[in-house]
This record gives C-alpha cells, sequence and structure tokens, in this order.
C-alpha cells in the first residue's frame, strides 16, 4: 500500500481507524480511510477481477450443455448464446485489465455483463415449447444474483443494483412463463428470499474486508511506532547528543569490529586521541555555551576529515575525542592524524586565553596503531596514543605523535599527580565544595552535592578530569572517597545545612571488600537515617558486564542509601543501567540542556525526560545557568535542577542555608 501514504498523519490515521472501528455500519465508511482502502485493495482486486471473470464466463457456458439437454429445441442457440456472449465480455475485461482501466470501470463492465447475460440467455430460452422444465431451471438464475459476492469484489451499490436487476429480470421471466400461477408465486417468493440473502452477504463481506484493512493498517502503524521508538532509543544509547558523533559506547562497539578484521587479516587499525587544547581557558573565558558550540564545531571538522579516510570518530568524554581507521604503516598514521588536526586548526575559532599566543582553537594527538605480538584491545592502544598525546602537549601542542614501542619511557603527568595523591589528605592538598540541588518551583535546596578538588604544592587547582582516572588507577580513590564520605556525612548531614548529602563513588570503590559495610558504620557511627546519603554512580563503566558491584548497589539500596545515576546520556549504558538498576534519581547531563535553543535539542530532550517518565524516576536536570534553561526545565515538569543558576559550588563555610530562588521572571509559572 506504500506504507498506507506514508502511514498517511500517523497520530491522526490512527485516530481515525480507532473511529471507524467502532462506528456503526449503517455510517458508511470515513472518506479518506475508504480512498486508503480502495488505493490498497487495488492490485488485488484486479487480480481478482480477472480470475473472477474467467471462472464464471466458464461456469456460465459449462451451463449450455443442460440447455443442449433440456430444451431440444432452442438449446443449440441459446448455447451459442452462452459461449458468444461469455467469450466477448471475458475479452471486454481482459482489455481493461491489460490497459490498466480504473477497477471501478471493470467493475461496472462485469456488473453490466452479468446482467447481459442473465437477460441473453432467459430471452432465448424463455421461447422454448418445455416451460414447465424452463420455469425449474430459472432457479438457477440465482447464480447470476450471487455471482457479483462469488466470482467478484463489487462495491455493496454496484453488487446491490447488479443482483437487483437480476432478480427483476428473473422474476419478469417467470411473469411471462406458461406455467401456473402457484408455481409462479413460489419461484418470485425464491428469488426475493434469495436477493435478500444475497444482499446480505455482499453487504457482510464488503465490511470484513473493510475492517481487515483497517485492522492491518492499525498494526502497521503500530509496527511503525514501535521500530521508530527503537530507533529513537539507540540513538539515545549510542549518539553523543552535544557533537552528534559516536559515543563512548558506540565507539567500543564499532573498535569490535575493527578488531576482528584485525584478527583475521592483521591490517593495522590506527587510534587517534584527540584533545582541544585549553579548553578549559576557554570555557573560562567564553561560557560553557560558548564551549559547548566550540565542541560542535570540532567534532563536524573531524568528522569530515574522518569521512575522507574512511574513519570512525566519537566523544571520548569533556574535550577529549577519539578516531581510528585501518592503516598500512606509521607513516599513514600521522598523515591521517595530521589531517585531523589541520582541520580543526583551518576552523580559526578565536581563543585569546591561550598563553602561548596561538590565538585559535586548536588540538593535540596522540596516535598508535596495533602491532603483532601485542594485544589489539582498544584499552591498550587508546593507553598508548594517551602517552603519545602527552608528548603532543609538551612539545608545545596543536602537535600530533605517534606512540613508538621502541623510545625509552618518557615522565608521564600521572606519576606527578599519583605522588601528590598519595599525600593529599596528610598535607590538606584535597577539599570538598558542594553544589546546591533545588526544586524548581520554590527554590528549596533539596539536596547538595559534593564535589572533590586537588591542588598541587603551589595552591595550583588540578581538574578532577586529570586526578580522578588517576586515583582509580593506583587504588588511592579508596582512602580518598572514604573520606570524602564522612567528610560530607559531617559537613552536609550533621552539620543541618542540608537534609540530602550525594557523593560521586567510583567503580574501583564498590569494587571494595567491604564497602557497604563500611557505608552501614559511617551512617551508624553519625546517627544518620541511611536515606540522607545518596551516592552517585557515572556511565564510566559497563556494569552489565561486573555481578560484584550490582550485588554491592543491591545490598547498599538495601540498607537505605539511595542510588542515584549521574550525567544520563553520555556515558556506556545508561539505558542498560535503568533495566538493571532502580534508581532513586537520575541526573540527566547538561549537554542535553544546552542544546535547547535548537527545536530538535528540545524536542531531544523532551524525548529523554519522557524516557524516565515512563520509568517512574525522579529526575535532576544538571547545568541549569541561565533564566531560559530554568523556564523550560520548570514547563517540562522537571522538579529538581542542578546549575549555577542556582548555586556554584563552594566550601561549606560558604554554603547558605537559605532557599536558593532564581529570578522572580525564571521562576513564575509559564502561562
Amino acid at each position: 500500500m506504500g506504507n498506507n501514504a506514508s502511514i498517511a498523519g500517523g497520530d491522526d490515521l490512527a485516530g481515525r481507524i480507532e473511529r471507524a472501528l467502532t462506528r456503526p455500519r449503517w455510517r458508511g465508511f470515513d472518506p479518506l480511510l475508504r480512498g486508503l482502502f480502495e488505493k490498497q485493495t487495488d492490485p488485488a482486486d484486479r487480480r481478482s477481477l480477472r480470475e473472477g471473470v474467467r471462472a464464471a464466463v466458464a461456469c456460465f457456458i459449462s451451463f449450455g450443455l443442460f440447455d443442449l439437454w433440456l430444451f431440444a429445441d432452442v438449446g443449440h442457440i441459446s448455447a451459442t448464446t452462452r459461449i458468444v456472449l461469455g467469450l466477448t465480455i471475458l475479452a471486454i475485461v481482459e482489455w481493461q485489465v491489460t490497459r490498466h482501466v480504473a477497477v471501478h470501470l471493470i467493475n461496472l463492465t462485469c456488473a453490466v455483463g452479468l446482467f447481459a447475460a442473465a437477460a441473453a440467455w432467459a430471452l432465448v430460452a424463455r421461447s422454448t415449447i418445455h416451460q414447465d422444465t424452463f420455469a425449474l431451471f430459472l432457479v438457477f438464475g440465482t447464480v447470476f444474483v450471487v455471482s457479483s459476492s462469488l466470482f467478484f469484489r463489487f462495491r455493496f451499490a454496484v453488487s446491490a443494483g447488479c443482483s437487483s436487476a437480476i432478480t427483476a429480470l428473473l422474476c419478469a421471466v417467470v411473469a411471462a412463463t406458461g406455467v401456473s400461477f402457484d408455481t409462479k408465486l413460489v419461484l418470485n417468493a425464491y428469488f426475493l428470499v434469495f436477493l435478500w440473502f444475497a444482499l446480505y452477504l455482499s453487504w457482510q463481506l464488503t465490511f470484513e474486508r473493510y475492517a481487515t484493512f483497517l485492522n492491518e493498517t492499525r498494526a502497521r502503524i503500530n509496527e511503525k511506532a514501535a521500530r521508530d521508538k527503537g530507533r529513537q532509543l539507540a540513538r539515545i544509547a549510542n549518539t553523543d547528543h552535544l557533537t552528534g558523533l559516536r559515543n563512548r559506547r558506540a565507539v567500543v562497539c564499532e573498535y569490535a569490529q575493527y578488531r576482528e578484521r584485525w584478527n583475521k587479516d592483521r591490517r593495522p587499525i590506527g587510534v587517534l586521541l584527540i584533545d582541544v587544547d585549553h579548553f578549559k581557558a576557554f570555557n573560562d573565558r567564553y561560557g560553557h555555551q560558548a564551549g559547548d558550540n566550540c565542541l560542535v564545531g570540532v567534532a563536524h571538522a573531524l568528522k569530515l576529515a574522518a569521512d575522507a579516510h574512511d574513519a570512525i570518530v566519537g566523544r571520548y568524554g569533556g574535550e577529549e575525542f577519539i578516531a581510528f581507521c585501518h592503516v598500512d604503516d606509521a607513516q599513514a598514521l600521522l598523515g591521517f592524524a595530521e589531517a585531523m588536526r589541520e582541520a580543526v586548526e583551518a576552523l580559526e575559532v578565536q581563543h585569546a586565553e591561550r598563553s602561548d599566543g596561538m590565538g585559535i582553537v586548536t588540538v593535540s594527538i596522540g596516535a598508535s596503531m596495533t602491532r603483532v605480538g601485542t594485544s589489539p584491545e582498544l584499552e591498550r592502544v587508546s593507553s598508548e596514543a594517551d602517552r603519545a598525546l602527552y608528548l603532543a602537549k609538551a612539545d608545545g601542542r596543536n602537535r600530533s605523535h605517534h606512540f613508538d614501542p621502541d623510545a625509552p619511557e618518557s615522565w608521564h603527568p600521572d606519576h606527578g599527580i599519583a605522588e601528590l595523591l598519595a599525600r593529599a589528605l596528610a598535607d590538606d592538598l584535597v577539599s570538598l565544595v558542594y553544589q546546591p540541588i533545588v526544586a524548581t518551583d520554590t527554590g528549596r535546596l533539596c539536596a547538595v552535592e559534593t564535589l572533590m578538588r586537588l591542588r598541587d604544592d603551589d595552591g595550583a587547582p588540578i581538574s578532577p578530569a586529570a586526578f580522578i582516572p588517576v586515583a582509580e588507577r593506583t587504588g588511592l580513590i579508596g582512602e580518598l572517597g572514604r573520606w570524602a564520605l564522612r567528610r560530607a556525612c559531617t559537613d552536609i548531614l550533621v552539620g543541618g545545612v542540608a537534609e540530602r548529602v550525594s557523593v560521586n563513588v567510583s567503580a574501583v570503590q564498590l569494587r571494595a571488600p567491604g564497602f557497604p559495610m563500611y557505608v552501614a558504620r559511617l551512617l551508624g557511627e553519625l546517627r544518620l537515617h541511611p536515606s540522607s546519603l545518596a551516592l552517585e554512580i557515572t556511565e564510566g563503566i559497563d556494569i552489565s558486564l561486573d555481578a560484584h558491584i550490582l550485588d554491592v548497589i543491591r545490598s547498599l539500596k538495601a540498607l537505605g542509601v539511595q542510588i542515584w545515576l549521574d550525567d544520563f546520556g553520555t556515558g556506556y549504558a545508561g539505558l542498560q543501567w535503568l533495566q538493571m538498576i532502580t534508581f532513586d534519581v537520575v541526573k540527566v547531563d547538561r549537554c542535553f540542556l544546552h542544546r535547547i535553543d535548537t527545536d530538535d535539542g528540545q524536542l531531544f530532550l523532551q524525548d529523554v525526560l519522557q524516557l524516565l517518565r515512563n520509568r517512574d524516576l525522579r529526575v535532576v536536570v544538571e547545568g541549569v545557568e541561565t533564566d531560559d534553561h530554568l523556564a523550560f526545565v520548570r514547563s517540562a515538569g522537571v522538579g529538581m535542577a542542578q546549575g549555577y543558576l542556582m548555586g556554584r559550588p563552594q566550601p561549606v563555610c560558604q554554603f547558605s542555608k537559605a532557599p536558593h530562588h532564581p529570578p522572580e521572571d525564571a521562576r513564575r509559572a509559564p502561562s
């Protein structure tokens, strides 16, 4: 049916179908649906007409044998009439079908042909001298009456008209025969009763075919909606919403396919780690919205360059991107890296805050490739690319550097960070700041999120994006995490600042033996209700592959501790997590909100929120920085928000327990 006129209008068509299925039959067909019905059934009706005419003509001619046997005086004329008229009707219909004449005209031809066949035979046969036999044989005239439903798929009006005309003809012929009045009365009554049954049969078949069409169309619409929803969920699961590139999860899946080809033909896979130079300074100078726009532009340039090399590119997290493709050698890999670097440089996005005087946004790239005798896993190759990336930055940035396995090991900045972390607690280099999470309608403080800060010996801050991964790799996150939990509970809950505090925990902490017991002892020691503590986990790992972590999370929930999903939509498997864990709160990543300046961005965020509502989950939207952000969040029915508009992260000594009210015009409900 050509997708039912593109499943014409989707929801509107579905509504019309539902109404049509409950509509009284005496009210007839919906005009739009009737048109779609006829359009869909047109090919089948053409085939049916052709086959029906052939069967009807064969039946009509075969009855000529009875004429020859019963009516010896006129049988030869009657049989000849059947043959000539039947073949003529067949020829006309065959010509119409091959010439693609409209179905309703072919139907009309068949209806006229039926009546003509009945009339021609009756006029010839009625002149026989065997009137009693003829009168009895007229009973078979009902074959003409029922043929409109038996051999053809006429519209009810055409079927009713044809059957009624033939019945009237039969009654007239009976009236003209030389049989008794009683015989005429019985025959006419029989014809009229048979007409009634034939009309009912035609009416019933018409509506049954129409109802079948409606149900099939409804099933197609539902199937299309399910496919669209599946594609939408797949898009959410595998696409970085800010840049439109593949996200980390999709990149890992794509690389697995490349690895399979490597295992077969040993053609090297080249991997690039791409980092936007001085991006934090760009964000601080121009704001997060400009930072997001910058990342979108960089992503677009990288995508074009990657496509030219038949490569895969994705966002790996923050301002870091990853790309990979098959390469022949290290020289080809460096050529690919330089093409990616030059594509970003050519954008000439202004960056006045660079300390190196470059003045535009650039990227540094580390490159590595699979080698025979070493693991082709992405974790290893990307780790080598990360080492090369550090050397590219150390060499002045806006550079590409290839990992050389034969070169002496270079110092890596992780070594210095690890040394700082090892003495961070003893030397008071680590601290906590807190950011409010507020009710969007009243500004009431619902909770605060705990954020860890680290500075070096000179007091310069070190980004969490730099020191948290090092703490996890070295195992120092365990001690730091326990310290943060105790300090946050003491500062916020014991101090009465807020009724709930959230603390981020990593996979390393969750895997640590006895972690639930430590949390239980801490809450008992401080005499805190378990629900006042929320542990935030991010999508940084695929926990579906780690049964122990799932058991730990279930133990914490059984204890009464709240489990929140942080940065939803940016990591590996948020949708899968929603199926496996009943989260108390889901925090939607800021990148979704910062794209609502476009219709597609608004629609996408609304789809994400609707998905979470369908799971009956409480939601916090992150990144609320402007009045427009808050107005949208409120209009979307989200109860809690977090962002600079409500309050920046700050030490507990500066944290106010007063309501965090946004500007009055932003707080006003949309009219």
